[in-house]
C-alpha cells in the first residue's frame, strides 16, 4: 500500500513520517510533503473559507494532486480533500484526518467513490482540557488583567469583579458537552473540589461524580460554565440568549469549543451589562476579531486567538494515534472512529482484509 502524508504549518511532514514509521514498518510505502503555505494568515483565511463552505471552498495546488495519483491511503490535517482531488486519485482507499474535524473532506464524494474516511477524536483532549482550566483561573482571578496592568507600568488592584473574586472549592461548574474533552475537564475540576454539573442528551447513565442535568438547570446553578459540545447543525446557537439569561450574575462563562455554539451578541449584551461576572473565550465569530469588535471593548473577558487545542504533543502525538488505527485497518481490525461506515466493508474489500 501507497501511504501519502500532507503536512501544514501545525504538523509538518517530517511528524507525519515518523509518527507512520510503525506502517511502513510493516512493509508499506510512506511518502510525505508539506502543502506550501506562506503563514498562518493564509491557513487561516484558508480554513475559515472551508468551515463556511466545505472542502470543496479551496483546491489544493498542482504538486498536491500529483502527491495523491497513486495513493491507496491519504494522510491530512488542514490540506483540503475535495471531490477533484479524490477523482484525481483512483486508487484510493482510505482517508485518514488528522484531527475530529472533517470539514476539509468531502465526505460525501467519498463515501460515492467508497473511500473510507477515518479522524482522530480526543487527539488534543488533555490540550483542551488543561486550557480551559487555565482560562477559568485566568479570568476569575484576573491573572491577565493583572500581566497586562504591570506591562503598562500599573499596579491594578481593582478590577471588573472585584468584591466577588471566587475560590474554585465549592463552586459548581457546569460542563456542556460530556465528549473525551468535557469529561477531561470534569477531572480536572473535581480535583479543585468543585461540584460538577453536565449537560449532554447523549450520554446515557450517571457518569461517576457528575450529576447531569438539562441545559436550563445547568446555565441556572453553575458559577462556571464551559462548552466542549462538537458543531453540527442540531447544536448551533445551543447556548441561546435565553441560556444566558438563565446565568447567576457571578456565574463565569468558557468557550474553548467553537463559536458557533453560542449567541455571541447575547454574550457581549450580558457582559457590557454586568449580568454575568466574566467570559474567558479562545474562539469568535469573526477570527481574528479586530481592535475595533466588542468582545475586544470589554473589560470583563480574557481572549486568545484560538490556541485551546495548540500544544506541541497534541500535534506530535496526532499521527502516532493515526497510525495505529490505521495499522488496526490493515489487520482486518476496526479503527476509533470511522466517519462513514457504510463502506467501512467496501474499503476493508479493497484493502485485501
Amino acid at each position: 500500500m501507497k501511504v501519502v502524508g500532507i503536512g501544514d504549518l501545525f504538523i509538518p511532514h517530517q511528524w507525519i513520517r515518523d509518527g507512520f514509521a510503525s506502517v511502513a514498518a510493516r512493509g508499506h510505502q510512506v511518502e510525505t510533503l508539506d502543502w506550501r503555505l506562506s503563514g498562518f494568515p493564509e491557513l487561516q483565511e484558508i480554513n475559515l473559507a472551508v468551515e463556511k463552505g466545505g472542502a470543496n471552498a479551496f483546491r489544493p495546488p498542482p504538486y498536491v494532486f500529483d502527491a495523491v495519483a497513486g495513493a491507496d491511503i491519504l494522510i491530512t490535517q488542514f490540506c483540503t480533500v475535495p471531490a477533484a482531488l479524490l477523482e484525481a486519485a483512483p486508487n484510493l482507499k482510505v482517508v485518514g484526518v488528522l484531527r475530529a474535524g472533517v470539514e476539509n473532506v468531502d465526505v460525501a464524494a467519498a463515501t460515492a467513490r467508497e473511500v473510507l474516511v477515518v479522524n482522530t477524536p480526543g487527539r488534543n483532549a488533555d490540550a483542551v482540557a488543561d486550557f480551559t482550566v487555565g482560562m477559568i483561573i485566568a479570568e476569575a482571578r484576573n491573572i491577565c488583567r493583572g500581566h497586562h496592568g504591570l506591562k503598562q507600568g500599573r499596579w491594578l488592584r481593582e478590577y471588573p469583579n472585584s468584591g466577588h473574586i471566587p475560590d474554585l472549592p465549592g463552586k459548581t461548574v457546569g460542563i456542556v458537552g460530556l465528549g473525551e474533552i468535557g469529561r477531561k475537564v470534569a477531572r480536572r475540576l473535581a480535583g479543585f473540589d468543585m461540584a460538577v454539573l453536565a449537560y449532554d442528551p447523549f450520554v446515557k447513565g450517571q457518569p461517576e461524580g457528575i450529576r447531569l442535568v438539562d441545559l436550563p438547570t445547568l446555565m441556572a446553578e453553575a458559577d462556571f460554565v464551559t462548552v466542549h459540545a462538537r458543531l453540527t447543525k442540531e447544536t448551533e446557537g445551543l447556548v441561546s440568549r435565553e441560556q444566558i439569561a438563565r446565568m447567576k450574575p457571578t456565574a463565569y462563562f468558557v468557550n474553548t469549543s467553537r463559536s458557533a455554539l453560542i449567541d455571541e451578541e447575547a454574550l457581549v449584551e450580558a457582559l457590557r451589562e454586568k449580568r454575568i461576572a466574566g467570559a474567558a473565550l479562545d474562539v469568535f465569530d469573526h477570527e481574528p476579531p479586530g481592535i475595533d469588535d466588542p468582545l475586544v471593548q470589554l473589560e470583563n473577558v480574557t481572549l486568545t486567538p484560538h490556541m485551546a487545542g495548540g500544544s506541541n504533543d497534541a500535534f506530535i502525538h496526532s499521527p502516532k494515534l493515526l497510525a495505529a488505527d490505521i495499522g488496526k485497518l490493515l489487520d482486518g481490525g476496526e479503527p476509533r472512529a470511522v466517519v462513514n461506515r457504510p463502506v467501512l466493508a467496501a474499503a476493508r474489500i479493497k484493502l485485501g482484509r
